[in-house]
């Protein structure tokens, strides 16, 4: 029997140990830093010291020896690019599965992604890469002028929470994306991830999230999602337009359902077309997760896909949509990875549909009023709220965890535990997830979890896109 290392504070690294926790191979799950969700399916929770990436990887390696762990696994890119998987396989024996810091600006880098992608012939958007936020206006006011009915997504060049995009419908949008991009205040919060910023053509079809993982040789499919980065629906323009500058935010993930069907047509041809060339081409062996965010666009009969970014690690909230679907042993499929047998071992899904649906802290009110300043995430919210059980008796959950509550399943994003109760910590709180025959059964089962009149949960603010899955 064996113990993993979960390397997390979310959703993801939740959905990811949960799935870890079902292998009769696996004797504990540990997630380190962890939060309150790893209550919900038996897992342990190692907190961190406060410091810097560099001590805190430290201190990671040497708690995973003092508790003979056998396998570590990085969830957030942010760990990735600090470089954890070169310092566990320069001072440890402990195998871990992702890729290198080097390789890890197929994520870190939308800019030199592009470049590299455009250079190896992999389908991409017409982009302009800029170093001067003035010369960028320049090029969109140019832009929009010779392509009338065209639009923009003006991107951050560098890791910004998936808060660095914004697909824009006017010259004003992109003007206006710039200008937040580019500012000090955005470069101050998100470590001058805008200090470049990488500008293409918003194409129109079909998004798709796309995952493959790779032992370094042999690369394979590993499951499909939609994702549903922006903050509203559609129908929500006002508030759009008083609170965030008329363009509707990307944020970290408000729900997303799995599989998206991509056929085995599509499907051939993203591994064909972008999956093995984008390996196949790097200087070095990747190990681990890639995660295409595709377009999928109408071409001549067919569809052509667009590769609009990619991340190096599973996705938030695609993990959590994705591998409640996984039937293969997870653990026996990343130690096929670290023994280079990917090969050899099977990836096998349920038919079965999956919604999950991502509750965030909203705009608070009190006295019948919003309150000034604050718009709710991803703008600013309050946080530390309580989080209750609905129905006539209030109850307020304790360590025992949201699960035995529900039909489906809960993954944390921001929780902690408060004298001995749940509260909230952060933007993106909790992800309700149900499978079913049908993605309309699927989708009915996981907002009766949110809202429903016999169970459901609430904490002050709560909000939640209504339309997951539609």
């Amino acid at each position: 029997m064996s113990k993993v290392l979960i390397i997390d504070g979310g959703g993801r690294g939740n959905a990811i140990a949960h799935a870890f926790s079902k292998s009769d191979k696996v004797e504990q799950v540990f997630v380190t830093p962890g939060n309150a969700g790893v209550y919900e399916y038996g897992g342990k929770q190692i907190p961190l010291q406060e410091g810097s990436k560099k001590e805190r990887i430290s201190e990671i390696i040497e708690k995973t020896e003092d508790l003979g762990i056998d396998l570590a696994v990085p969830g957030p890119e942010g760990w990735i690019s600090a470089g954890i998987v070169d310092e566990f396989r320069s001072k440890s024996d402990i195998p871990i599965v992702g890729p290198t810091q080097n390789a890890a600006f197929l994520e870190t880098s939308k800019c030199d992604t592009k470049d590299y992608l455009d250079s190896i012939g992999v389908p991409v958007p017409e982009y302009e890469n800029f170093d001067d936020p003035e010369e960028a206006k320049e090029w969109a006011e140019i832009f929009y002028e010779e392509n009338p009915g065209k639009d923009l997504v003006p991107k951050a060049d560098g890791i910004a929470a998936g808060k660095g995009a914004f697909v824009c419908g006017s010259l004003e949008n992109a003007i206006s994306a710039i200008d937040k991009i580019s500012s000090e205040d955005f470069n101050e919060e998100y470590d001058d991830a805008g200090r470049r910023i990488e500008i293409e053509e918003r194409l129109h079809g079909e998004e798709v999230s796309f995952f493959a993982i790779t032992d370094g040789e042999t690369i394979k499919p590993f499951g499909t999602a939609k994702d549903y980065k922006r903050r509203f629906s559609d129908q929500e323009h006002s508030f759009i337009d008083k609170y965030f500058d008329g363009i509707n935010p990307n944020t970290g993930g408000m729900g997303a359902y799995s599989p998206e069907e991509t056929g085995e047509e599509l499907t051939d041809k993203i591994m064909s077309e972008i999956a093995r060339p984008t390996v196949e081409n790097l200087e070095e062996n990747y190990q681990g997760i890639l995660h295409f965010v595709l377009m999928a666009v109408e071409e001549n009969g067919e569809r052509q896909p667009y590769v609009l970014e990619i991340n190096v690690r599973d996705g938030d909230p695609e993990a959590q949509a994705r591998l409640p679907r996984l039937k293969s042993d997870l653990y026996e499929i990343y130690k096929s990875v670290v023994r280079e047998e990917l090969s050899q071992t099977d990836i096998d899904w349920s038919s079965k549909y999956c919604v999950s649906v991502c509750a965030v802290s909203g705009r608070p009110w009190e006295d019948g009023k919003p309150v000034d300043g604050y718009a709710g995430y991803p703008g600013n919210y309050y946080s530390k709220q309580p989080i209750f059980l609905r129905g006539e008796k209030r109850k307020r959950v304790g360590k025992e965890g949201i699960g035995k509550h529900v039909n489906g399943f809960v993954y944390h994003n921001g929780t902690d535990l408060h004298q001995g109760y749940l509260r909230s910590r952060g933007g993106r709180v909790l992800t309700f997830t149900n499978l079913a025959d049908t993605l309309e059964e699927a989708r009915q089962r996981t907002y009766s979890d949110i809202e429903g009149d016999d169970g459901g949960v609430f904490f002050s603010y709560m909000d939640y896109r209504k339309d997951i899955g539609k």
